[in-house]
């Protein structure tokens, strides 16, 4: 996210064009529904998932493996043992705060690190609406909202902006609804519908308060991220002039709130940025599953590309480096049994 033009790949540009032309998906019931259908998969194949149980560190054994984890379960540290640790925290989260701090230091590890930044951080504005989505003519489709045709120009001058003024230099927006994709949304949430707004930041811009406890911040900085959400509504309700008068509360989260929750360093909710060095070659080959420390595997979207869909294909490269097998054919192989028992019935 927030990569501009000149520092885009056409691998990356395509792979979004791609799938985007095919048709893009939303989860019946919104996204929680991903997790309730995950967990009693893990549960039934004898695994546990457990909530409030904050990674602390990785544990290495004497010859330097990884063999579990340290969760903190109250104001108490529990060690986890396994043979194999597996982490879907990103690959800064996993090199620089999770290893003890002799394995930070292994070249394989430095070297990684060396390879990619973090993406820019993301600002995000939740608008809750009154009317269903056909009163309020809300189609299910993502707006890609620009401001100026010299994008790369756009943004240099927006991220060079003091954060008191940046707000109305944003260079583009995003924009959707997620009620007007869910299916079920109305059953759910009768005479309701939703709208996000989202738009690139820089975590400099906000970098003072986070030492400041979550919920607790100066007014300072409840200025600022005012300021980003009157913006993004000036424009919301241009674009949508039917939306007027129609807007129950809103919701913002600075790149501070995404660190928080997601433990996302710098905000940066998307990972490792995903310009022209992050897409190298090179890189792309060293980015693998397999990390430095042995049984210590790496997946979610810092192994192959942003995103759910990023995540996903880091979760097949894992899984297939792990058991040691393509799943990928695996895969081939499912969806033509299953195209073969369509055409039975």
């Amino acid at each position: 996210v927030g990569v501009t033009p000149s520092h885009s790949a056409f691998s990356m540009h395509a792979l979004v064009v791609d799938h985007y032309i095919e048709g893009a998906f939303y989860p019946r019931g919104g996204t929680s529904e991903i997790a309730f259908h995950t967990i009693p998969v893990i549960q039934r194949a004898g695994g546990a998932v457990l909530t409030s149980a904050t990674v602390q560190c990785v544990l290495l054994d004497s010859a330097g493996k990884a063999c579990g984890v340290t969760v903190k379960k109250g104001q108490e540290l529990v060690n986890i043992y396994c043979p194999i640790v597996i982490s879907n925290a990103g690959l800064f989260n996993t090199y620089k705060y999770l290893l003890p701090e002799n394995a930070r230091c292994l070249p394989g590890v430095k070297q990684q690190l060396e390879m990619v930044r973090p993406g820019l951080g993301v600002f995000a504005v939740f608008i809750s609406l009154r009317g269903t989505k056909e009163d309020l003519g809300l189609q299910s489709t993502n707006y890609f909202v620009y401001f100026d045709t010299d994008l790369d120009k756009a943004m240099e001058h927006y991220l060079s902006m003091p954060s008191e003024k940046a707000a109305a230099h944003v260079p583009f927006l995003f924009i959707t609804s997620s009620s007007a994709k869910d299916p079920t949304w109305e059953d759910r949430f009768p005479d309701q519908s939703t709208m996000i707004v989202l738009m690139s930041t820089c975590y400099e811009w906000f970098e003072e308060w986070q030492e400041e406890a979550t919920g607790r911040r100066s007014s300072d900085y409840e200025t600022l991220k005012n300021s980003f959400v009157e913006a993004s509504l000036s424009v919301v309700m241009r674009l949508f002039p039917q939306l007027q008068g129609k807007v129950d509360s809103v919701a913002r989260g600075s790149p501070l709130t995404y660190q928080f929750y997601l433990a996302a360093p710098r905000g940066a909710c998307y990972g490792a940025d995903h310009d022209l060095d992050r897409l190298h070659p090179h890189v792309i080959a060293s980015m693998r599953a397999q990390s430095p420390i042995p049984n210590l595997y790496l997946t979610g979207q810092d192994i192959f590309t942003c995103g759910l869909m990023g995540a996903l294909q880091g979760a097949m490269l894992c899984s297939s480096a792990i058991l040691n097998r393509n799943l990928y054919l695996d895969l081939k192989k499912l969806y033509s049994r299953i195209q073969a028992q369509k055409k039975k019935n």
